[in-house]
């Protein structure tokens, strides 16, 4: 009775770490093509220094 108890728990817990690997890779994802559109926004207009 326990046994099986304990072997839901488990693999509840594995579904859940799938679910935060996805969801901490999509955010991770997501800060990285927002760094990049930063940089290449900032290459694309940068100010000029007046002399």
């Amino acid at each position: 009775m326990i046994l099986t108890a304990l072997v839901a728990v488990v693999e509840n817990f594995k579904y859940a770490l799938g679910i935060l690997v996805e969801g901490m890779a999509g955010i991770f994802i997501f800060m990285g093509l927002f760094y990049a559109l930063i940089i290449i926004l900032n290459n694309i207009f940068k100010q000029r220094k007046k002399q």
